[in-house]
C-alpha cells in the first residue's frame, strides 16, 4: 500500500475539492432557471423595443426642405436603473445625411399599472424643426433647434485620420462636468459621470462635419440623462473648427459646465407636463 506525504496529500485534497466546486458552479450556471428566464425576458423586451422604434417616423424640416430621418439599426446603449425602477431600457438614434437629429429613450418600468410600464422619451438633436409620429395616436413637433452648437475654446487642430480624431474627441470631453438635481425644492444634487465610450460617432459631408460623437453623462448607472455632442466642422481639414452642444434627456434639473463656466442648464421639470420645446415624453401601454 502506497502512502502520500503530508504536503502532497493536502495538495491532492485541495485540487479534488476545487474540481468538485467548479463542477457545481458550472452546473448551477447551466441549470439556473432564473438566469435563463432573465435572458429570455431581455430578448423579448429588446424585440418589442426594436419593433416599436421601427414604426416611429421622424422628419426634419429646414425651410422648404423636408428630410426623412433614418433609424440607426442597433440601440446606442442598453441599461437598467434600479433607482428609478427601470427594468430595461435602450437609446435609439435617427440621422439625416449622417448627422444625429433625434434621440429616443425607451424604458420598461417595474410598475404594476400596465399603462405605465413603457415610457417614450423623445428629444431633438436637430438644428431645424423636427416632427415625430408614432403608429398610434401620438405626435410631436419641436419648437426650436434641439442642439445649438458653440465654438469649443482652446481646442486643437483636427487630426488627419479618424482614429486620431476619436482620441481628440475623448480628450475634449474631459473639460465638461455635469450635475443632476432630481426634484425641485430638494437638495439632492448628484455629480454625473461621463460614460467611458461614445454613444455614437458620425460624419456628414453635406453638413461639412468631418467627425463628431455623442457622449452621455449619467448619475445612476449607465442611464444617459445628459447628452454632449462634440464635432469638428468645416469645408476642409485645415479650416475645420471644433464645436459642442448639449441637450437633456431627463425631467431632472441639469447643469453642464465647461471648466468653471455653466454652458447648459435645465430646471427640474417634474409635474410640468409632457411636451416641451425640444422634447416630449409619455407613458403608453401601446408600443406599436
Amino acid at each position: 500500500m502506497h502512502t502520500l506525504s503530508r504536503p502532497r496529500y493536502f495538495g491532492f485534497l485541495i485540487a479534488a475539492l476545487f474540481v468538485v466546486l467548479a463542477g457545481r458552479v458550472l452546473l448551477v450556471a447551466a441549470d439556473d432557471p432564473a438566469d435563463d428566464t432573465g435572458t429570455a425576458e431581455r430578448q423579448v423586451l429588446l424585440k418589442e423595443m426594436r419593433s416599436a422604434v421601427a414604426a416611429i417616423k421622424v422628419t426634419e424640416t429646414a425651410g422648404e426642405q423636408v428630410r426623412s430621418g433614418k433609424l440607426v439599426e442597433e440601440p446606442l446603449i442598453r441599461y437598467s436603473d434600479e433607482q428609478w425602477r427601470i427594468r430595461d431600457a435602450t437609446v435609439w438614434l435617427w440621422t439625416v445625411q449622417g448627422r444625429p437629429v433625434s434621440l429616443l429613450k425607451m424604458e420598461r418600468y417595474r410598475i404594476p399599472d400596465v399603462k405605465r410600464q413603457w415610457l417614450f422619451n423623445m428629444g431633438s438633436t436637430s438644428p431645424d424643426t423636427l416632427e415625430v409620429k408614432w403608429p398610434f395616436d401620438r405626435e410631436f413637433t419641436s419648437k426650436k433647434p434641439g442642439m445649438i452648437f458653440q465654438p469649443l475654446p482652446d481646442s486643437p487642430n483636427a487630426a488627419e485620420n479618424k482614429t486620431a480624431r476619436l482620441t481628440q474627441l475623448k480628450q475634449l470631453t474631459r473639460g465638461f462636468a455635469a450635475t443632476l438635481s432630481a426634484i425641485a425644492g430638494r437638495d439632492d444634487k448628484s455629480e454625473m459621470r461621463l460614460l467611458p465610450k461614445p454613444l455614437y460617432q458620425y460624419a456628414s459631408e453635406p453638413a461639412e462635419i468631418l467627425d463628431g460623437a455623442l457622449f452621455g453623462f449619467s448619475a445612476t448607472g449607465t442611464n444617459p440623462d445628459a447628452i454632449l455632442a462634440i464635432q469638428v466642422r468645416g469645408p476642409d481639414l485645415k479650416s475645420a473648427k471644433w464645436e459642442y452642444a448639449v441637450t437633456a434627456m431627463t425631467n431632472g434639473g441639469l447643469q453642464v459646465r465647461l471648466g468653471d463656466n455653466p454652458v447648459f442648464s435645465q430646471p427640474p421639470l417634474h409635474g410640468r407636463g409632457e411636451v416641451f420645446e425640444t422634447r416630449t415624453w409619455f407613458f403608453s401601454e401601446r408600443i406599436e
